[in-house]
């Protein structure tokens, strides 16, 4: 039994949802969209309705594969690491908070699509309750934790048109939402920065 599932109805919060799928030539499928057994409300599988911020498909169109932002993850967790005990020691400058900053946000973004696609895989019988339950129990641990830091620093790192602060922010999922919205941001400035790059070396 899922112990409390991240997919709900926006309309009544009611987990109670059929899955509607999608058949392939090969015999494979996928889950397509849900709708409410409660309240007949449906939406596609990628939306979030209940937040302003990015649904997945917006939050991360053009974001690596999840195995290339695990190996991302690491070399920059290990780099930051090395960085800090080197300052600490004295042998290198202090890192910038916002360097921590990104370790928190990378970390939590690729638990959130990690977590997802076993939640909606779920209803496909690809996954276990009990792996669910896991993914999704970290996912909100590590968005709880990079929107703590966020609050922590009064707000300043945000990117996003909604605040750290904002009660759109303190529902369930709302965690989760916010990294969606600052992850967006981080590859719309990635983008922005291998564009300029790109016409420096022209």
């Amino acid at each position: 039994m899922l112990d409390n599932p991240s997919l709900r109805c926006p309309e009544c919060s009611s987990f109670e949802l059929r899955a509607s799928f999608v058949e392939y030539a090969d015999g494979r499928r996928d889950v397509s969209a849900f709708t409410c057994s409660r309240c007949s409300f449906d939406w596609e599988v990628w939306e979030t309705p209940a937040f302003a911020a990015p649904n997945y498909a917006s939050a991360y169109a053009g974001a690596p594969a999840l195995v290339d932002e695990e190996l991302a993850l690491v070399l920059l967790t290990e780099g930051v690491k090395e960085r800090a005990t080197q300052a600490l020691t004295g042998k290198g400058l202090p890192l910038d908070s916002s360097e921590h900053r990104i370790v928190f946000l990378r970390k939590a973004a690729w638990l959130d699509r990690a977590a997802r696609e076993r939640e909606v895989d779920w209803y496909l019988g690809r996954y276990s309750d009990a792996e669910v339950n896991d993914a999704s129990g970290k996912a909100v641990k590590a968005a709880f934790e990079f929107l703590k830091f966020d609050l922590d620093h009064g707000g300043v790192y945000t990117e996003g048109p909604i605040g750290a602060g904002s009660p759109e922010w303190d529902i369930a999922g709302g965690s989760r939402a916010y990294v969606r919205q600052e992850y967006r941001e981080l590859l719309d400035q990635e983008q922005r920065d291998d564009v300029d790059a790109g016409e420096g070396s022209a």
